[in-house]
């Protein structure tokens, strides 16, 4: 059982551009700013599994700095599997950095994770049940479409919860957090060199909008400035963790003035 949260925290997807989270997380450390429970879709819901279950900022820095696409996805039928590429790389990823198997109930913060169910065209928020696994879910939650194959959990065919929602702030609500922080990444201006990096890109200027009214519902929205990074290039996407910590810092005394007004202690 979980105490009352004060801060919550909903992650945005971007694929390379989400290791921006891992500065804000960086800074909010730095600022004894106690994140209490989690929300993330794509990206957002890897790096949000990984921080819940007790990894920190400066590992998971590390981790980003070794990271490859090879550690990401594998090669499909494309025709039978329905994606260019499997993100079944990242369900092992995950079990490899947090234990196989490990569950919801398990994690040592509260977290939720957007997919899409491509049959219904619902969103579906994990978990449904305590028991349900972590690493299945963040797979389906990582899955572009087109890029990646959709991942069969029960009924359900799932893809990445960006498609409908780029910021999971409903999911954060339902944990009643008494203050809401929102990461999400401005477009830039870059041209795309990859059918990948089309997709991906497509997403995030479908939804830039919708980002736009989610500002009005958060405490604090942590807008990163991406430029002209590729969101597939994860080298130079590397110097995202340095964009999402100067992000962070620009905010850091309007968080604090919530955390005033809502008389919630820092450190």
């Amino acid at each position: 059982m979980y105490d009352k949260p004060k801060i919550g925290l909903a992650l945005a997807g971007g694929v390379g551009y989400c290791l921006a989270h891992i500065g804000v997380l960086k800074a909010l450390e730095e600022e004894k700013v106690k994140v209490d429970v989690l929300a993330g879709t794509s990206g957002g819901a890897l790096i949000g599994a990984l921080y819940a279950s007790g990894i920190g900022a400066g590992r998971l820095e590390e981790i980003a700095k070794n990271i490859s696409w090879s550690q990401l996805m594998s090669p499909t039928m494309i025709f039978r599997n329905k994606g260019l590429v499997s993100s079944e790389p990242i369900e092992k990823l995950v079990e490899e950095l947090i234990g196989k198997d490990r569950r919801f109930s398990e994690l040592k913060l509260p977290l939720s994770v957007a997919t899409v169910d491509l049959i219904s065209g619902d969103e579906v928020m994990f978990p449904h049940s305590p028991d349900d696994l972590i690493a299945p879910a963040v797979r389906a939650s990582c899955s572009v479409p087109v890029v990646f194959a959709p991942v069969k959990i029960g009924q359900w065919l799932l893809s990445d919860g960006g498609i409908k929602d780029p910021l999971p702030i409903k999911p954060l609500k339902k944990y009643n957090p008494e203050l809401m922080i929102g990461v999400a990444f401005a477009t830039g201006k870059y041209e795309p060199t990859n059918l990948f990096e089309i997709g991906v890109r497509s997403m995030m200027l479908a939804n830039d909008k919708i980002l736009e009214a989610y500002e009005q519902e958060l405490d604090v929205l942590i807008k990163c400035q991406t430029g002209e990074i590729s969101s597939w290039d994860l080298k130079t996407a590397v110097q995202l963790i340095d964009v999402g910590y100067e992000a962070a810092r620009q905010n850091i005394a309007k968080l604090k003035g919530c955390c005033d007004n809502k008389k919630i202690n820092l450190g």
